[in-house]
């Protein structure tokens, strides 16, 4: 790495042996910047135009293990890579590094605007700037994207190190997304954001699309969501959001003349499974939670506690 000014770590985690077209895609426009690409995803045979598809844009392969999300495989990739600055407290054990970038395939980019964000990021005075921030658990940059300028790197890497890969995904929020932003705190690293919403991020897809960010959630596309994502969506009063045709919006805001229209991400549910979806999320949202709610307000009300929580109000 000590060769390289300047590196992006797109973390994948897919079971095919092609690689998908919105990863490929971004990918390919990563590789056109003045970045290192490096493709870090999951160890698994890869067919012969995925191998010569990352040859041909001269991006570095890093198999690993699915373990501990995107920030397990950034752990182990830099691991390898460069000694740890927790190790004797010196930066120079980065090397020459300068810029960091890390993204995973959790976003699908419909437009390429890399070169837009990265000329944005240099301009904010902050020394980590994200595409998105949000404050739930605690005010925090989301880690799809994280644009790191030199003097973030060493809490970056301190965070990564002394930081345990965590077994599930709500840990891996919690102790390594925004642990890490509490980190940069400590350690005083600026950080920003380049877009901000009315609505907090994952409620303000459409409002993105709008301001030109050209990229929405995968998840959404797929509408792939847990049971608690969906009651979660309803108790904030989001209910609607959940089968939203998120596919048309950015057909309508338009695609880079290179995405092909059949890489959006489908929903994974059968037409049963969706409409069986659709029958208790409208009970949970007319009776429900509007009952639940009512009696979460009243038990608080009666021991004089405060009810924290913007689905209270």
């Amino acid at each position: 790495m000590a060769a390289y000014k300047k590196v992006a770590l797109y973390a994948s985690y897919q079971t095919g042996e092609c690689l998908p077209g919105y990863v490929r895609f971004a990918l390919s426009h990563l590789a056109q910047t003045d970045f290192h690409v490096v493709l870090l995803t999951n160890k698994r045979p890869l067919s012969e135009e995925s191998l010569k598809f990352i040859a041909d844009n001269d991006i570095e392969l890093f198999l690993t293990q699915n373990h501990g999300f995107d920030f397990g495989m950034w752990h182990r990739y830099l691991q390898l890579k460069v000694q740890s600055p927790a190790s004797n407290g010196s930066q120079g054990a980065i090397g020459s590094l300068d810029r960091l970038l890390v993204l995973n395939d959790s976003i699908v980019y419909f437009q390429d605007n890399f070169a837009k964000f990265f000329a944005e990021a240099e301009k904010r005075d902050a020394d980590v700037v994200s595409l998105t921030q949000s404050d739930e658990i605690a005010p925090h940059l989301q880690s799809f994207f994280l644009y790191m300028k030199q003097p973030a790197l060493g809490a970056f890497f301190m965070h990564l190190f002394e930081t345990p890969e965590q077994e599930d995904f709500e840990s891996t929020v919690r102790l390594m997304e925004v642990g890490l932003s509490e980190k940069f705190a400590e350690a005083e690293v600026s950080i920003d954001s380049i877009y901000r919403t009315k609505d907090k991020p994952l409620f303000a897809s459409q409002e993105l699309i709008e301001q030109g960010a050209g990229f929405i959630k995968r998840k959404l596309l797929q509408r792939r969501f847990t049971f608690s994502e969906k009651k979660h969506f309803i108790r904030m009063g989001y209910k609607k959001l959940l089968n939203v045709d998120y596919a048309g919006i950015i057909k309508s805001a338009g695609l880079a003349p290179d995405f092909n229209e059949t890489w959006i991400p489908t929903p994974i549910d059968s037409s049963l499974k969706y409409g069986a979806d659709l029958v208790w999320e409208g009970a949970f949202d007319k009776v429900g939670w509007p009952l639940l709610r009512t009696a979460i307000k009243a038990k608080y009300k009666m021991l004089g506690k405060t009810l924290e929580g913007d689905e209270y109000r």
